[in-house]
């Protein structure tokens, strides 16, 4: 089992970013996982690279369209157990028009999970199949909300959270 910590949108609020990791690195209940990872969709890499050189978490990362370019990619595929992950900020993607393209490249790369950010409010929505979700924005003027994803084999569960 694997918690990660979803976030996008931190924009350079950093204490935001490491005040939400600090609630969520141990675990918030019992028995749960400490972090195993960070995922950030975009606008505001650099936060979550100042965050793994002061902790030690692994990241990974896309860039969004305030980032600089080279930073990261600009979308990615990972595997998190068996659980399949499509990552992309949504700008290129016309989120703020629906979601039918980010589905589409999401299922192009075969992926259960499409993480997606830009939109700065949260989503979770399940289209045949296909989980799309948004953590909302990491930063004190966007709401200050992420996702924590717990992970199991090819289980997962989804817990959207805020400071």
């Amino acid at each position: 089992m694997m918690r990660v910590l979803v976030v996008s949108d931190s924009h350079g609020d950093f204490s935001t970013l490491r005040r939400i990791y600090e609630r969520e690195k141990k675990g918030g209940q019992a028995g749960e996982q400490p972090l195993a990872l960070l995922i950030h969709l975009g606008d505001g890499v650099l936060d979550a690279m100042l965050l793994q050189r002061m902790t030690g978490i692994r990241v990974e990362a896309v860039n969004g369209n305030n980032d600089p370019r080279g930073a990261f990619p600009d979308e990615l595929c990972i595997q998190l157990e068996e659980v399949r992950v499509y990552m992309n900020h949504g700008h290129s993607l016309g989120v703020r028009g629906g979601l039918a393209l980010l589905a589409r490249a999401a299922r192009k790369e075969k992926a259960g999970l499409a993480l997606f950010g830009h939109l700065h409010r949260e989503m979770l929505v399940e289209k045949r199949g296909l989980t799309l979700l948004n953590p909302g924005a990491a930063s004190h003027w966007g709401g200050s909300s992420y996702a924590v994803l717990e992970i199991d084999g090819r289980k997962y569960q989804v817990a959207l959270g805020k400071l």
